[in-house]
């Protein structure tokens, strides 16, 4: 989506998605549980969210109630639904990295989020989504500034990979 009206809509909507959020990740970096960074890219994206040149959507021709109807017509008990919903939005994630990796390749940075979907009725108006379209996520796309591209802190692989058990 390159449309400016738009843009500035869906980054208000947005914003204001991102109000309870930032709040919570704002207290856990207080309690030491988050790291500063993650609260400070979190923050920044929704300064900046608006001045995006591109914003892409990724949207499911279905909605999540379509997918938990198809696994009991196939037989799955009430209990499956949150596999049916695991399905229904991971099926779109390979494709939203690959994207992203694209992007990347073509010397553009992407940032991933969701929050606006906490707003669904204000983000399909906005985007003028017709009935049976899902949205999964946002992302938003600029030339990368040099400033502070660099990867990611990572915690050691033995205190996040746990082999047969947890």
């Amino acid at each position: 989506m390159t449309d400016p009206r738009r843009r500035t809509a869906l980054a208000r909507c947005y914003r204001e998605a991102a109000r309870p959020y930032l709040a919570a990740m704002t207290r856990r970096v207080e309690d030491g549980t988050v790291g500063r960074g993650v609260l400070n890219a979190s923050l920044r994206l929704t300064e900046v969210l608006d001045r995006v040149p591109v914003m892409i959507v990724p949207c499911l021709a279905s909605t999540p109630a379509d997918h938990v109807g198809l696994f009991r017509r196939l037989g799955y008990p009430p209990s499956a639904e949150h596999a049916a919903l695991s399905v229904y939005y991971g099926s779109v994630w390979p494709a939203v990295w690959s994207l992203m990796l694209a992007l990347r390749a073509h010397s553009l940075a992407s940032a991933v989020t969701a929050l606006h979907l906490t707003r669904p009725d204000e983000a399909d108006g906005i985007l003028d989504l017709p009935e049976g379209v899902t949205q999964a996520a946002l992302l938003a796309v600029a030339h990368p500034t040099g400033e502070s591209f660099r990867p990611a802190p990572r915690r050691a692989l033995d205190t996040v990979l746990h082999h047969d058990t947890w």
